[in-house]
């Protein structure tokens, strides 16, 4: 299935963490820190205006999201109902085509999914950590890929 791309807008704020947080709480290992109200909080205020933000849409409306800062992927989520569908796979390839020399990001070590999503596509694990730095204090991995020569 093949979405509809599109830059998002403030205007999306309520639609996009209506995406962020139910996919966020799939990761059930991960401990609760914050309410839906703070998720939405943070995609309206420091997502939108630090990021630029990509959605996948179909008829129902978003399904998916990537959002980048420069080579940095800060998120990238697709609706529960969605995973799976190939939202993800069009957003990373839309960000793979657009100039960037590389691409980077963090994945929790425990996200076996998104880690084979990752590696899938070429990222390759470049760190581990112990966590320490992250707000969650659970180990991750840090993933790049880099255009073809």
């Amino acid at each position: 299935m093949r979405f509809k791309l599109r830059r998002a807008t403030i205007a999306d704020a309520d639609a996009i963490a209506a995406v962020f947080s139910p996919s966020f709480r799939l990761l059930t290992f991960l401990p609760p820190l914050h309410t839906v109200e703070e998720d939405r909080w943070f995609i309206e205020n420091v997502i939108l205006r630090d990021c630029e933000v990509t959605l996948a849409e179909d008829e129902s409306g978003i399904v998916a999201f990537l959002a980048r800062q420069g080579e940095e992927v800060r998120l990238l989520y697709a609706h529960p109902d969605r995973v799976g569908m190939g939202a993800g796979t069009q957003l990373i390839e839309a960000a793979t085509r657009s100039g960037v020399a590389a691409l980077e990001l963090w994945c929790f070590e425990a996200n076996t999914r998104g880690r084979r999503f990752y590696e899938k596509r070429g990222f390759r694990a470049v760190r581990f950590t112990d966590g320490a730095h992250n707000e969650e204090k659970m180990p991750d991995v840090r993933y790049r890929w880099e255009q073809p020569a």
